[in-house]
């Protein structure tokens, strides 16, 4: 790829220090804003996802997460772009890497590069995760709720690749943005059947995925509070959801919080 060996070239000249890579980012950057709309917009959700993801996302994963239509209720699966299509729109800033099966940055200086400038390129890099996030998690196929069975908890991860992340991180790409008290977010936490669907990946042991406690589940207020959604639960609240109703291991919303809440 002529992108990439012109990058790499451009780095090996410059000299070392913080801005010394911007010349060469910043040209590859109009690069990519100079393609037509389809690319350029996959480029630009690519480079968000890699910059901002919470952990490194598997080739999979991040298919999956580019397919999302927001607003939708099913997957098409002709939405599902080849790896090579993947990296050719990002114009040698991305590789993919065999081994760990994911596609990176080729240089630890972009993903620096990148969040310098993300306002600039990336402005709504959070916000645009966060509804893709909900957007899976409201998928119809989430709608029959909590897994009773090991293996059906495992399928339900097999099949749809993006419910691990999308359950245990929405939250965080959410929070400080204005997308907390929008209609989505609302309709997806007032769910209950993907709510349990959701929580259940979220409280499984990522290393087993073995569910010890089939019948364990949160509210939406509960989510909410452990993502420290302030606004959003404010919102709940004037929704007659109530703070102190309690979860399957009898938490409250402020107990849950208090547990497991981060905000990044």
């Amino acid at each position: 790829m002529i992108y990439l060996k012109s990058v790499r070239t451009a780095l090996k000249r410059l000299p070392k220090g913080s801005d010394a890579y911007d010349h060469a980012y910043n040209e590859t950057m109009q690069r990519i804003e100079g393609q037509d709309k389809e690319p350029r917009q996959v480029a630009k959700q690519v480079l968000s996802w890699i910059t901002c993801s919470k952990r490194p996302l598997t080739t999979l994963e991040l298919q999956h997460a580019l397919a999302v239509e927001t607003g939708t209720s099913e997957l098409d699966e002709e939405n599902l772009l080849e790896i090579r299509d993947l990296i050719s729109v990002c114009a040698g800033l991305v590789i993919f890497d065999e081994e760990s099966n994911i596609i990176r940055l080729v240089h630890y200086t972009t993903q620096e590069y990148l969040e310098r400038t993300q306002m600039t390129w990336l402005p709504n890099a959070q916000t645009d995760i966060a509804y893709t996030c909900i957007t899976y998690l409201s998928l119809n196929v989430f709608e029959t709720g909590f897994c009773q069975k090991d293996e059906e908890f495992e399928a339900r991860l097999q099949l749809n690749p993006l419910y691990d992340y999308a359950a245990r991180h929405w939250g965080h790409h959410a929070w400080g943005s204005s997308i907390e008290t929008r209609q989505p977010i609302l309709d997806f936490l007032e769910s209950e059947p993907h709510v349990s669907s959701s929580s259940q990946a979220m409280m499984a042991t990522p290393s087993t995925y073995v569910l010890k406690d089939y019948g364990q589940s949160m509210t939406g207020i509960h989510l909410a509070a452990y993502f420290g959604l302030e606004n959003t639960i404010m919102i709940l609240l004037k929704n007659r959801c109530y703070l102190n109703i309690k979860d399957s291991r009898g938490r409250t919303a402020l107990g849950v919080r208090r547990v497991g809440g981060t905000r990044r």
